[in-house]
């Protein structure tokens, strides 16, 4: 959906988008075991928009010896695995969640001079929220009228990091890995860090019904003041998670075997350094009882997927555009992203 869930928020990633809309949930709900895999856009044959002469079907064949033809083979190529889960409890209000995602990211850029960015995290912890709400809006088979809600999440968790750029063919990667003794030494000489941290999010929420419409207004603080960590190894610091503060709207229609969403984000709005126009994002959803569809459209690339639900195993599987540079549109990485969940627990009681 592009991303425009903070006016949406109504599965097991409710806390990590805006604990308001816990105010909207109405029952329990378990979702014990719901992994996601993201890596390079598997239906792209080319992967690389700075060398396109090589396709994911020939990059890796008959593979040259010479470091300057490995270069070229593997220039713009973005190597990036995220694998991630986030077991999730919700009852009535209340949500919690436990929480680990590892990213790595590799990618040589620049012809002339190459250079290898690599970065890696490593995040764990335990995240819960409540919703205090006000109004009636939103209950029985024919909601009428509206609801506010305030939500506060909190999170401890664990972040492990490396990021660094290194001269390919430089010395740099080499002194490294010659003068250090074994991997743990590696890794901290190429700029790993450790360290554990709390923050804290809020969110505010509105919702106007009638009927099988919802019309919703909601406004999320995540990671309030940026969330810091207290070294715990390693040369440098633990990068922050740097807050976000978010707008968004919602336009929903539930005829009970089928409902669909509109959707519609402003991100980081007090993110000085994004370009404005690469704030904006745009989802659309429809859910069927077995299948469900998704388009989007997030800073300038679009986005789409297909769910199939069947009870207890739901399977998404979406592909999206982001952005690698630091401007509107600058350069594209094409990702596909993988969800899968078993033995999903959900059960309204009014």
């Amino acid at each position: 959906m592009g991303d425009a869930f903070t006016a949406v928020a109504d599965d097991e990633m409710t806390l990590f988008y805006n604990p308001a809309a816990l105010g909207r949930h109405r029952g329990v709900s378990i979702i014990p075991f719901k992994p996601n895999i993201t890596l390079p856009d598997v239906l792209d044959k080319e992967l690389s928009l700075d060398n396109p002469k090589f396709g994911i079907s020939d990059r890796f064949q008959s593979f040259p010896k010479d470091p300057a033809l490995v270069a070229e083979r593997v220039l713009g190529y973005p190597i990036y695995l995220e694998v991630g889960a986030a077991p999730a409890i919700k009852i009535m209000n209340f949500g919690l969640n436990l929480f680990a995602v590892s990213k790595t990211s590799m990618d040589v850029q620049n012809a002339i001079h190459p250079v290898l960015d690599l970065s890696y995290r490593l995040d764990r912890g335990i995240t819960f929220g409540y919703a205090f709400t006000n109004g009636n809006g939103g209950k029985g088979k024919n909601p009428q009228g509206s609801n506010t809600s305030f939500g506060f999440g909190l999170k401890t968790m664990n972040r492990q990091a490396l990021e660094n750029d290194f001269d390919l063919f430089g010395t740099s990667l080499l002194d490294i890995i010659q003068n250090s003794d074994n991997y743990k030494a590696i890794r901290k000489n190429l700029g790993y860090s450790k360290g554990s941290g709390f923050g804290f999010d809020l969110g505010f929420e509105y919702n106007y019904y009638t009927g099988p419409t919802r019309y919703t207004f909601g406004l999320s603080w995540l990671d309030v003041g940026d969330t810091s960590f207290s070294k715990e190894d390693g040369i440098v610091d633990v990068p922050d998670q740097e807050q976000s503060l978010n707008l968004g709207t919602s336009f929903n229609q539930d005829f009970g075997l089928f409902d669909y969403t509109l959707a519609a984000d402003y991100s980081n709005i007090i993110d000085a350094s994004t370009p404005a126009i690469s704030k904006l994002k745009l989802g659309a959803r429809a859910r069927f009882p077995i299948l469900s569809a998704y388009l989007g459209y997030n800073g300038g690339y679009a986005s789409w997927g297909l769910g199939v639900d069947l009870l207890i195993f739901n399977i998404k599987l979406g592909f999206y555009g982001i952005e690698l540079g630091q401007n509107f549109r600058q350069e594209e990485g094409k990702r596909t992203v993988i969800s899968i969940s078993l033995a999903e627990f959900n059960l309204d009681l009014f």
